[in-house]
């Protein structure tokens, strides 16, 4: 009998996608080997073919060449045997968030996030919930009518995280975040892989704030081949004199990167400082009621003085106009 090796969270041979009829290759003999524990990242260019191969770890698109194992089995094949209740384990246990999700319409009506983070098992997971809630800096009380597009994208995130996931396949989700948010999660990611050895791949295009503390290893694809595979403990990171940003080492596989200038620490330390005087959320809450409340109280003693008959002649002043038009 075939042993299975569980070890590793994803293990692709020769994984090929063609898309549809076109015969356009989406991916080529993509071969993977990744192990459980481990926070990956997945880099290209757009049309790489970075979101079609975690659609197809999400179990989201099917293939017709190659092979593809999660944890050991393959989560597209179930057959009447005593792995079936482990295949169907695995793909419960699989988490995929992208970007469509903030576009719908449907999560742009008037509905209070407490209700959507309850729809989804909110109380399930009280302490789960209470923690990303915090991570996301989320105020429960929101409606999702009246939040910006990255308040919206940090409620996605409480929600597709809720539920505890063993491997968790982000694309592209985090454009929207500000940088002490994203550092947040980032940091809880992390540390979900290291305390219940779990595996995540993240498809981004921002760089600042990822270094080797984060990711163990970086791979590279570009149309649809994977073009490089890097641990990162073969990347330092120099004061180089010569002026390269990047020198790679063929026969060792070792990469030197240039240190780069960064705005990404300033902007945290702004943010943090931010966050510091606005307090919590409550706070917050009780500080915008005040604001309110002084600024209606200025404007009406500025155009009124306090003095209800000039509210007065001021409205019969203007029927007067109108009377005249």
């Amino acid at each position: 009998m075939t042993t299975k090796d569980e070890s590793l969270a994803i293990e692709t041979t020769n994984l090929t996608y063609k898309f549809g009829t076109s015969e356009k290759i989406g991916l080529e003999k993509i071969n993977l080997q990744i192990p459980w524990g481990t926070t990956n990242l997945l880099v290209g260019p757009n049309g790489a073919g970075k979101s079609t191969l975690l659609k197809i770890l999400a179990g989201k698109t099917l293939i017709k060449e190659g092979s593809l194992k999660i944890g050991g089995f393959d989560p597209f094949k179930f057959s009447i045997n005593r792995n079936e209740q482990h295949n169907s384990d695995i793909n419960n246990q699989i988490t995929y968030l992208g970007t469509e999700w903030a576009a719908n319409p449907v999560v742009k009506r008037d509905i209070p996030v407490k209700l959507l983070v309850s729809s989804i098992g909110g109380e399930t997971y009280p302490e789960r919930r209470d923690e990303l809630i915090s991570i996301m800096d989320l105020d429960p009380d929101w409606s999702m009518a009246y939040i910006s597009d990255g308040e919206r994208r940090r409620v996605q995130l409480v929600m597709g995280l809720l539920k505890p996931w063993r491997l968790l396949l982000l694309d592209e989700v985090t454009v929207d975040l500000d940088v002490i948010v994203r550092s947040k999660l980032l940091n809880f990611l992390k540390s979900e892989c290291q305390t219940r050895n779990c595996c995540v791949i993240y498809a981004t295009h921002i760089f600042d704030g990822l270094g080797k503390n984060w990711c163990d290893r970086i791979i590279h694809l570009n149309s649809g081949r994977k073009t490089d595979d890097v641990d990162v403990g073969n990347i330092s990171f120099v004061h180089n004199e010569n002026g390269k940003d990047v020198e790679i080492s063929e026969e060792e596989k070792r990469y030197q990167i240039k240190l780069a200038e960064s705005l990404h620490p300033l902007a945290l330390h702004w943010l943090r400082a931010d966050l510091e005087e606005r307090g919590s959320r409550e706070e917050e809450k009780e500080m915008m009621a005040r604001r309110h409340n002084d600024w209606n109280n200025e404007r009406d003693g500025k155009y009124f003085d306090g003095d209800a008959s000039t509210l007065m002649n001021y409205f019969k002043a203007t029927r007067s106009y109108e009377t005249r038009e």
